[in-house]
Protein backbone atom coordinates (compact mmCIF):
# COMPACT_ATOMS: atom_id res chain seq x y z
CA UNK A 1 0.00 0.00 0.00
CA UNK A 2 1.13 3.21 -0.80
CA UNK A 3 1.41 5.69 2.08
CA UNK A 4 2.14 8.86 -0.04
CA UNK A 5 -1.75 9.51 0.25
CA UNK A 6 -2.11 9.22 3.45
CA UNK A 7 0.62 11.33 4.80
CA UNK A 8 -0.25 14.85 6.39
CA UNK A 9 1.41 17.54 4.93
CA UNK A 10 2.71 20.46 7.62
CA UNK A 11 1.67 23.28 5.71
CA UNK A 12 -0.38 23.99 2.76
CA UNK A 13 1.79 26.34 -0.09
CA UNK A 14 0.40 29.49 -0.63
CA UNK A 15 -1.56 30.08 -3.90
CA UNK A 16 -2.21 32.81 -6.04
CA UNK A 17 -6.29 33.43 -5.77
CA UNK A 18 -7.80 32.99 -8.95
CA UNK A 19 -11.30 33.89 -7.58
CA UNK A 20 -10.03 38.16 -7.38
CA UNK A 21 -7.46 39.60 -9.98
CA UNK A 22 -7.66 43.19 -8.84
CA UNK A 23 -4.77 45.12 -9.54
CA UNK A 24 -5.32 47.09 -6.36
CA UNK A 25 -5.16 45.71 -3.47
CA UNK A 26 -7.32 47.57 -0.79
CA UNK A 27 -5.37 48.95 2.31
CA UNK A 28 -8.19 51.05 2.97
CA UNK A 29 -11.56 51.07 4.02
CA UNK A 30 -13.70 52.31 0.62
CA UNK A 31 -15.80 55.37 0.99
CA UNK A 32 -18.41 54.92 -1.98
CA UNK A 33 -20.08 57.91 -3.41
CA UNK A 34 -22.63 58.20 -5.98
CA UNK A 35 -21.70 59.17 -9.43
CA UNK A 36 -22.45 58.49 -13.25
CA UNK A 37 -20.90 56.05 -15.65
CA UNK A 38 -21.04 57.08 -19.05
CA UNK A 39 -19.59 54.32 -21.66
CA UNK A 40 -19.97 53.11 -25.54
CA UNK A 41 -21.53 50.67 -26.52
CA UNK A 42 -23.28 49.34 -30.09
CA UNK A 43 -27.08 48.97 -30.85
CA UNK A 44 -28.42 48.56 -34.35
CA UNK A 45 -24.86 48.42 -35.61
CA UNK A 46 -24.79 52.18 -34.39
CA UNK A 47 -22.61 53.58 -31.48
CA UNK A 48 -24.11 55.12 -28.69
CA UNK A 49 -23.17 56.67 -24.87
CA UNK A 50 -25.16 55.36 -22.05
CA UNK A 51 -25.28 56.46 -18.68
CA UNK A 52 -25.71 54.65 -15.71
CA UNK A 53 -26.07 55.15 -11.96
CA UNK A 54 -23.46 53.53 -10.01
CA UNK A 55 -21.30 54.73 -6.88
CA UNK A 56 -16.69 55.23 -6.66
CA UNK A 57 -14.39 54.95 -3.74
CA UNK A 58 -13.00 58.33 -3.27
CA UNK A 59 -10.30 57.03 -2.30
CA UNK A 60 -9.08 54.32 -5.13
CA UNK A 61 -11.77 55.01 -7.57
CA UNK A 62 -13.47 51.52 -7.52
CA UNK A 63 -16.51 51.26 -9.26
CA UNK A 64 -19.09 49.95 -7.09
CA UNK A 65 -23.23 49.09 -6.89
CA UNK A 66 -26.26 51.74 -6.95
CA UNK A 67 -26.14 53.30 -3.42
CA UNK A 68 -29.21 52.55 -1.51
CA UNK A 69 -29.48 55.98 -0.32
CA UNK A 70 -29.16 57.71 -3.73
CA UNK A 71 -30.10 61.25 -4.25
CA UNK A 72 -32.05 60.03 -7.54
CA UNK A 73 -35.43 59.25 -6.25
CA UNK A 74 -36.78 58.93 -9.84
CA UNK A 75 -34.32 56.09 -11.21
CA UNK A 76 -36.65 53.26 -10.63
CA UNK A 77 -40.39 54.09 -11.20
CA UNK A 78 -43.23 51.47 -9.86
CA UNK A 79 -46.04 50.98 -12.20
CA UNK A 80 -49.16 49.11 -11.24
CA UNK A 81 -50.41 47.34 -14.66
CA UNK A 82 -53.36 44.67 -14.98
CA UNK A 83 -51.23 42.23 -14.93
CA UNK A 84 -49.12 43.23 -11.80
CA UNK A 85 -46.58 45.75 -10.83
CA UNK A 86 -43.37 46.00 -13.29
CA UNK A 87 -41.01 48.47 -12.54
CA UNK A 88 -39.69 51.36 -15.13
CA UNK A 89 -36.32 52.84 -15.15
CA UNK A 90 -35.16 56.79 -16.09
CA UNK A 91 -33.68 56.66 -19.69
CA UNK A 92 -30.19 57.20 -20.15
CA UNK A 93 -30.93 60.52 -21.66
CA UNK A 94 -32.93 61.79 -18.65
CA UNK A 95 -30.38 60.50 -16.24
CA UNK A 96 -27.67 62.12 -17.39
CA UNK A 97 -29.71 65.62 -18.55
CA UNK A 98 -31.18 65.72 -14.84
CA UNK A 99 -27.74 64.63 -12.80
CA UNK A 100 -24.79 65.58 -14.52
CA UNK A 101 -24.42 68.84 -12.85
CA UNK A 102 -25.22 67.25 -9.60
CA UNK A 103 -22.65 64.03 -9.77
CA UNK A 104 -19.65 63.39 -10.67
CA UNK A 105 -19.29 61.81 -14.28
CA UNK A 106 -17.09 59.19 -15.35
CA UNK A 107 -16.29 58.09 -18.85
CA UNK A 108 -15.39 54.09 -18.47
CA UNK A 109 -15.08 51.07 -20.64
CA UNK A 110 -17.86 49.05 -18.88
CA UNK A 111 -16.63 45.83 -20.18
CA UNK A 112 -13.25 46.32 -18.86
CA UNK A 113 -12.40 48.99 -15.71
CA UNK A 114 -13.14 48.03 -12.81
CA UNK A 115 -11.64 51.70 -11.34
CA UNK A 116 -12.66 55.34 -12.50
CA UNK A 117 -9.71 57.34 -13.25
CA UNK A 118 -10.01 59.93 -10.71
CA UNK A 119 -8.33 62.73 -12.30
CA UNK A 120 -10.75 62.18 -15.13
CA UNK A 121 -13.88 63.59 -13.27
CA UNK A 122 -16.46 64.91 -15.86
CA UNK A 123 -15.04 63.75 -19.04
CA UNK A 124 -17.56 63.37 -21.26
Amino acid sequence: MNNAYDEIPKYLKQKESNVSKAHKKSKHKHQYAECLIRYKCKWHEKDEISTCLRSYCVICGKIHDRMKNSIVKDYKIKVVTLHGTVYQFISDDDLYEKYHDRLPVFFVDIWNDNYVNLNDENTN
